[in-house]
């Protein structure tokens, strides 16, 4: 199993050593890559001097969108395997990293684990594609029963959740990346829309788990909400979008 993990903090240093020394360990049994890319350029955090796991600093000179530091991020990415992480995700002992490269080597196209939240509740982190008024209501907090089932069941679904995202790298340069022209918000819809355009997988595997410590900016910055709305019109004007909606896919109940 050969991965590449891509991971960008916007000022979030004091987030990293967590995750990185779990990539440590996991790096023990598997080989790996990390790629750790300063979108905002801040103190870097202290590593273990055992550390075992290759990691690649990029700073970047201006600041870049979701989508553009992980396609820059894509181009150093020698592997098999393409894995998007947040540095607020944490990585349980039984993350079951096997079940998600197994499934995505199965099914080529994109997983992603279930997402808990830090007090063990399961995250919405596979949904439906929205319509506007589904959008209307989850910005109201008037949607809150989940998409899909929470069982131990893999589930073939519209789109994962960003956070942490594992592609097969022949899917991810087929499509060419995520879309830059979104910034930090509906990024993971468009590339799993884009995907299934494509005949690709978009898989929910529950048997993977991670914890999630969300930072909810949109919902308490100006600038992210700006950047959400906008993101989320672009989302719903696209042909990626309406291309998905009229496709008569298969989508379980």
């Amino acid at each position: 199993m050969q991965i590449t993990f891509s991971i960008v903090s916007h000022g979030q240093s004091a987030l990293l050593p967590p995750l990185l020394a779990q990539l440590q360990v996991l790096s023990e049994s598997e080989p790996f890559k990390v790629i750790v890319t300063e979108n905002i350029p801040d103190e870097r955090p202290i590593l273990p001097a055992h550390a075992t796991c290759p990691i690649e600093w990029v700073v970047n000179a201006d600041p870049k969108g979701f989508g553009a530091n992980h396609n820059a991020a894509f181009q150093r990415c020698a592997t098999p395997l393409f894995m998007v992480l947040n540095p607020d995700v944490r990585l349980p002992v039984d993350f079951g990293l096997d079940a998600l490269a197994s499934q995505v080597k199965a099914h080529p196209g994109v997983a992603g684990p279930r997402v808990l939240a830090p007090d063990g509740r399961v995250e919405d982190s596979a949904r439906r594609v929205p319509g506007v008024l589904r959008l209307a209501l989850r910005r109201l907090r008037r949607v809150s029963a989940p998409d899909y089932p929470v069982t131990t069941v893999t589930q073939q679904v519209d789109w994962i959740a960003g956070m942490c995202m594992l592609f097969d790298s022949d899917s991810f340069l087929r499509v060419g990346g995520f879309d830059e022209r979104y910034h930090l918000y509906c990024e993971d819809i468009d590339i799993c829309l884009r995907l299934h355009r494509r005949g690709k997988a978009v898989s929910w595997v529950q048997s993977s788990r991670v914890i999630h410590d969300a930072q909810r900016q949109s919902h308490r910055d100006w600038r992210y909400l700006s950047w959400h709305i906008k993101s989320q019109i672009k989302l719903l004007t696209s042909a990626a979008y309406w291309g998905y909606r009229l496709l008569p896919a298969v989508r379980q109940s």
